[in-house]
């Protein structure tokens, strides 16, 4: 990728523009101290102030998958399935649910009772062959004779504000269940829900991934084709061998690859507001995931998990507070001294180490510019000599 030699000057009208959209808060950064922000790569490629890595691939103390949990108030009420999952560094970043659908069962369209179990969210043991792991996340799913245990892990951070994540992850497993990994942001309604979803349908061809901007049916309950596209994963990929899936939210498209290649873009209905990320692996007997035999399981395993993404507000949420009290972007968390883009690292780029992200740029001088591409449009600050390219397409 090539970089501007020399700075361009910018009209009046887009210096206006630029200078009176907010910028966005630094925060720490996770294998990245030394960068002030991070670059992605590809069409969607885009700038962010913070940095996550969750590596789940040598942990010690990992084990065999405990036990099912057959009976739905213990499967409720278990405890956690190690002291991972009690540990500062997981609960800082992760809450288990243990949530059911007993409130909308009849409405659902549901035919069993679904029960988030924590003990079906556990840190497993490998027995594969590959020297480059020996344990990884799991989150379960399996049929009971009175309901369905499932599992989600919801993040903490409730205000990211476009991201591009990405998930060393395979699925296996009996069919009937669906693993998801996706932004979201609750609604009155299913029709005011904001999702981009990555979904993996266990009874579908194994190298078909479904990528939607939700909702993907309207309030009169029929399909909206333009939300949603039946993916192929590169290569004829099967979903049970480990891929990486990313996943860019940005303002105006969002973006989907499978191990670094495109699979698919959607600008319609794109989130706008800020959102949670949820992972789970589950099912509930209705139409969309299927009705999986008794005594079935399935698995949706994680190597690692990587998070570029800026955000709306300070750490943990801005509540209930409305978009439109604070301005079409929220209230952004202001705090002298922050340097803007002046150490730029890639999360792609250069990269030789997984989760440690590649110093690029080292820059003293800032101006304010634009994501590039289609799906770009909110604002950071970045290095001058990159102003010209970024604002008006040249990279």
């Amino acid at each position: 990728m090539s970089r501007a030699k020399s700075t361009i000057a910018l009209p009046a009208s887009i210096l206006m523009l630029l200078f009176s959209l907010p910028q966005f808060t630094l925060a720490a950064t996770d294998n990245g101290d030394e960068c002030s922000c991070f670059r992605t790569n590809g069409p969607s490629r885009g700038y962010f102030l913070n940095h996550q890595f969750h590596d789940y691939r040598n942990v010690a103390g990992a084990s065999s998958p405990p036990a099912l949990t057959t009976n739905a108030t213990n499967a409720t009420n278990a405890f956690a399935t190690s002291s991972f999952f009690l540990e500062d560094a997981w609960r800082s970043e992760w809450a288990v649910q243990n949530w059911n659908n007993s409130d909308n069962l009849a409405s659902s369209g549901a035919s069993v009772l679904m029960v988030n179990t924590p003990n079906n969210v556990y840190i497993e043991q490998s027995n594969d062959s590959s020297s480059d792991y020996t344990s990884y996340l799991t989150l379960r799913t399996a049929r009971h004779k009175t309901f369905q245990s499932v599992a989600e892990i919801d993040s903490n951070e409730q205000d990211f504000h476009y991201m591009s994540a990405r998930f060393m992850a395979r699925v296996i497993g009996s069919p009937g269940a669906c693993a998801g990994i996706f932004t979201y942001l609750a609604g009155n309604t299913a029709s005011d829900v904001q999702e981009a979803d990555i979904e993996i349908l266990t009874r579908d061809p194994r190298n078909r991934v479904q990528y939607t901007n939700q909702p993907s049916v309207n309030k009169a309950g029929d399909d909206v084709p333009q939300a949603t596209i039946n993916g192929t994963n590169p290569g004829e990929m099967d979903w049970t061998l480990w891929n990486v899936y990313r996943v860019d939210w940005m303002p105006k498209m969002t973006s989907w690859y499978v191990n670094g290649e495109s699979v698919a873009n959607i600008s319609f209905q794109t989130p706008k507001d800020p959102a949670g990320l949820i992972v789970n692996m589950w099912s509930d007997g209705g139409v969309w995931t299927g009705n999986m035999s008794l005594f079935d399981e399935a698995f949706l395993q994680i190597q690692w998990i990587e998070l570029v993404y800026n955000t709306s507000g300070p750490y943990g949420g801005l509540g209930n507070r409305k978009r439109d009290e604070a301005g079409a972007w929220g209230i952004l968390e202001k705090r002298k001294g922050v340097p803007g883009c002046k150490v730029v690292c890639g999360v792609d780029e250069e990269v030789n180490v997984t989760g440690t992200p590649a110093l690029l740029y080292n820059n003293t001088g800032d101006a304010t510019m634009g994501w590039r591409g289609e799906g770009m449009g909110a604002l950071v600050l970045i290095p001058l000599v990159l102003v010209g390219a970024a604002v008006f397409g040249y990279f």
